[in-house]
């Protein structure tokens, strides 16, 4: 689960710049380094509640994006092994690896007789020579064809596309759970004095949830200051 206290870390992180941080700790919530894992679990905890969306502007309107619009066709995992020369490889959908995610992630393993070296580091990577590298461009390329058929988002006539670019891997962490520290801060205080709330209470539950707090509270509030309701 991404609790109410991962969104304001994120977001205090975010706003601070601190994208490996940011990384980080993303990863470290979702249990994965694999693309395909970190998409498909954007998706499910962004969209816990059946009304959940995120705004965003579009041509000066506001957007509505529900689970429905968003990450779309994504691809199954899919492992394979090809052979070249006296190597042989395990191939699937990249990791994030040292901050970095390219096409060359979909590189898990090389096996040469029987000794197996399991890639795990960028200077795992920089291991591979070019000419060889090369020759596995033709079964690393359908991968990346299939990654890049996945939308971000589509609503009506407006979609966004995916690349394989760590940048927008970035911004789709960014738009699912960043929001603004200064309302997490106020927020939570409100959540403190009003419900009694634990700073490690904020752990158990998600951002939804808080906000349902949130608005209960705001009620009951309205309600204790109008005098028709007295």
């Amino acid at each position: 689960m991404v609790s109410y206290n991962h969104v304001a870390d994120l977001t205090y992180l975010s706003e601070n710049n601190r994208n490996k941080e940011f990384l980080d700790l993303f990863i470290s919530i979702c249990k994965s380094n694999n693309i395909l894992d970190i998409l498909a679990f954007i998706k499910e905890e962004r969209f816990v509640e059946e009304n959940s969306n995120i705004k965003i502007l579009y041509d000066n309107k506001e957007l509505l994006i529900f689970k429905e619009n968003f990450i779309l066709n994504l691809p199954e995992p899919n492992p394979t092994t090809c052979t070249v020369g006296d190597f042989e490889f395990a191939l699937d959908y990249p990791n994030i690896i040292d901050y970095t995610c390219k096409p060359m992630h979909c590189i898990k393993s090389i096996q040469y007789q029987n000794d197996i070296h399991y890639i795990k580091t960028n200077d795992d990577f920089n291991l591979i020579p070019k000419t060889l590298y090369d020759q596995l461009q033709p079964y690393i390329k359908p991968y990346i064809q299939e990654l890049n058929k996945t939308l971000i988002y589509e609503v009506g006539h407006v979609n966004s596309g995916f690349i394989l670019d760590i940048e927008l891997i970035i911004k789709i962490i960014y738009l699912a759970f960043v929001t603004s520290f200064k309302n997490i801060i106020d927020e939570r205080l409100f959540l403190m004095k009003e419900y009694n709330f634990t700073y490690e209470a904020f752990d158990k539950i998600s951002f939804l949830q808080a906000k349902q707090y949130l608005t209960k509270g705001i009620k009951l509030i309205n309600e204790r200051n109008n005098p028709e309701t007295q």
